[in-house]
């Protein structure tokens, strides 16, 4: 079975803030939550939220081509059967199974403009099978400490640096082939300038760097705000830059779904807070993304 069975990787950029709702509150912060790894308290996007979204693209993407049927609900019910057979049911697996996405790149406001923050564990892991050349090869420190490690973009002449409200001493990276890395060019071309901090300090700075937002509900019968009702929540940040895993049967086109479903993800999105212009992502696998989709509209 496992000889069935390949490892995909999927990178995608927020578009919007990103809202996955935890469904509780922290005290004394928001109403409104988003989900977190629970072992490092990092924001994530849950595999089941991608699978659940993907799977509902797919099924619109198969009604929108289906020409042959004019019934709105026998089109609903052919697309079904065809998602079901690659996203499964509660029956039978699929031959796709999404895994939590994880916040690689994460935009901190600084002096130096904004900065994508990441951590040498995460680079490592995520890009150790990139192929590219010229300027996408960045250096990646041999330890890290507390200070911000300069791997991209910005100045060698500052020797702090803020990432919001934190100052850290900056240092520069030595350049060394045997500890070099490789962004695929679409990844660098997402984020300008990274700074490496350790593991410790990262969960503290990206929930530090949340995006927290305050609603009201409207009384529509009066067109004020009904007492009581306002809310805070948060948001990961829009340009935040996430990887996360698929595991494919080895039968499974997975860069045709992924086509198919790009233009939803960069259209109507993932998560909660759609109306209020959150949730839209842009995806990229393999280099392909650019190719096939980025002209495509959802009447394709």
């Amino acid at each position: 079975m496992a000889n069935n069975l390949d490892s995909k990787r999927v990178f995608a950029r927020a578009i919007d803030p990103i809202h996955i709702g935890a469904g509780g509150y922290r005290l004394g912060l928001v109403d409104n939550t988003i989900i977190r790894d629970p072992a490092t308290d990092v924001p994530k996007i849950p595999g089941s939220s991608i699978a659940g979204v993907a799977r509902e693209y797919y099924t619109i993407y198969e009604m929108e081509k289906e020409c042959t049927l004019t019934d709105e609900a026998e089109k609903r019910k052919h697309a079904e059967e065809k998602a079901k057979g690659i996203f499964g049911d509660e029956n039978k697996k699929g031959k796709l199974r999404f895994y939590d996405g994880q916040i690689i790149l994460f935009p901190v406001s600084s002096q130096q403009g904004t900065v994508w923050i990441t951590t040498k564990e995460l680079m490592e892991y995520w890009f150790n099978e990139a192929k590219s050349e010229g300027d996408n090869r960045i250096n990646i420190p041999k330890k890290v400490s507390d200070e911000a490690y300069v791997v991209k973009g910005i100045k060698e002449d500052s020797s702090y640096l803020n990432l919001g409200w934190l100052l850290l001493e900056t240092e520069k990276v030595d350049f060394d082939c045997s500890r070099c890395i490789a962004l695929p060019k679409e990844i660098d071309s997402w984020a300008g300038k990274i700074v490496i901090i350790s593991e410790k300090l990262f969960s503290h700075v990206v929930n530090d760097n949340l995006e927290i937002r305050t609603s009201v509900k409207i009384d529509p019968s009066t067109g004020a705000a009904e007492p009581g009702k306002l809310f805070t929540y948060e948001a990961i940040s829009r340009g935040t830059v996430f990887g996360f895993e698929i595991g494919v049967d080895k039968d499974a086109d997975v860069t045709e779904i992924l086509n198919q479903v790009n233009p939803y993800f960069k259209f109507i999105g993932i998560g909660g807070m759609g109306t209020r212009g959150f949730g839209r992502l842009e995806l990229f696998y393999d280099g392909k993304i650019d190719a096939i989709n980025r002209d495509n509209s959802l009447s394709a």
